[in-house]
């Protein structure tokens, strides 16, 4: 067990820079040496030793500390030689047993070799570096963000009044950061037996992505732009069957936004458009008509690049 700690010890050595100590007692008479059991006693010593960060080697090995212990009168003399003092201490034998013989041994030796071992060497001082290694910190430049480009195509309806219709939609926005700007195009058709109405729309808007979750955004935005009202009456004999108006309009929008991957999204969009108003009349009968406000909703799949 002792040559295993040694052992232990020694590998310890030449990993790190500790103190090496190495214990003797063969200074001790045969039939002492085995009535207080002296190999339990260096083991115990050895252990003690090592918990305290010293290398325990044995005493034909070459030491910066060495511990001795020879017979007395009175018991045993302790004795811890260092590189630069020595130390002595008595300890009586014979007033207890001996564990309490090994651990009064243990103890006294851990603070006689503390007492003795070097104080450590401060260390050298790292060399300047040469002044053509010092070279200014270069700033390395960030790279500009890249603007985004998402298509959109998507399906919904025209609320005007007492009157629904299907809207067909699609939009180009250019994004960068949170920040984007975007062209829609819709179209919406209302068709009866007597009247058919077509509703061109084109427009700008501003708007702004606002992350709620880890896929999930909301995206305000303001436009204006156009809308072209083309209508047809069906009967054959009537004056000014067809015609045209444009009316300039503004929107106010909100998508709520969900990303399935980093390129394809689906998005609920709610509109609410201010225009000219519109009305188709015949004998008095109102066939068709639109106020000045008009609520858009649908949804579309969007596409990122």
């Amino acid at each position: 067990m002792l040559a295993l700690l040694c052992a232990f010890s020694l590998v310890a050595l030449t990993q790190s820079p500790v103190v090496s100590v190495s214990f003797d007692l063969r200074a001790l008479p045969e039939q002492d040496y085995r009535r207080w059991d002296a190999v339990e006693l260096e083991r115990k010593v050895a252990l003690r030793l090592i918990q305290e960060g010293f290398a325990v080697v044995s005493p034909q090995s070459p030491a910066q500390l060495r511990l001795r212990a020879s017979r007395t009168p009175e018991g045993l003399l302790l004795e811890a030689v260092g590189p630069r003092q020595r130390v002595e201490q008595g300890v009586r034998v014979g007033r207890g047993s001996i564990a309490e013989l090994h651990l009064e041994v243990a103890q006294k030796l851990s603070e006689m070799t503390r007492a003795v071992q070097p104080e450590p060497e401060p260390p050298e001082p790292e060399p300047p570096l040469p002044e053509f290694v010092l070279q200014p910190p270069v700033e390395v430049a960030a790279a500009p963000a890249r603007p985004e480009l998402d298509l959109g195509l998507g399906l919904g309806t025209l609320w005007h009044g007492p009157g629904v219709d299907p809207h067909l939609l699609l939009s180009v926005r250019r994004g960068l950061g949170a920040f984007g700007l975007e062209a829609e195009a819709g179209l919406g058709v209302s068709r009866d037996a007597a009247l058919t109405v077509f509703e061109a729309q084109g427009g700008a808007f501003f708007s702004y992505r606002l992350p709620v979750e880890e896929h999930l955004q909301l995206e305000p935005g303001v436009g204006a732009g156009l809308v072209l009202h083309t209508f047809r009456l069906e009967d054959a004999w009537a004056s000014g069957r067809t015609g045209t108006q444009v009316s300039p309009a503004g929107w106010a929008r909100m998508k709520l936004r969900w990303r399935f991957t980093e390129r394809l999204a689906a998005e609920l969009r709610v509109a609410l458009g201010v225009l000219r108003p519109v009305t188709h009349v015949r004998e008095g009968e109102t066939l068709w008509s639109r106020g000045g406000v008009r609520l858009e909703t649908g949804a579309q799949l969007s596409w990122g690049q």
